[in-house]
């Protein structure tokens, strides 16, 4: 199945909504010339940080499964906050 932009920009909606709806920053993917981008985006400016920084590069399938990895490591890394704030 061929990977679009379209897809790629709907995966990082969609992450963005629901796994880092709590974080500082979201997920967002550019095409530059020959491959794609997937930026960090921070959601409030802090003096001193770039308000985006590129995080990966790469074709479209890359592009895929760096967000879908990305995507379960901030579960993860959500899950664990709430278990440390259980405790």
């Amino acid at each position: 199945m061929k990977i679009t932009e379209r897809m790629l920009v709907d995966m990082c909606r969609r992450i963005n909504s629901d796994e880092l709806k709590q974080w500082d920053s979201g997920l967002k993917v550019e095409r530059r010339s020959d491959e794609y981008v997937v930026l960090r985006l921070f959601r409030k400016s802090v003096m001193g940080r770039p308000s985006a920084n590129d995080l990966f590069r790469g074709s479209p399938r890359e592009v895929k499964a760096f967000v879908n990895g990305f995507a379960c490591a901030a579960e993860f890394a959500n899950s664990g906050a709430i278990r440390g704030a259980e405790t």
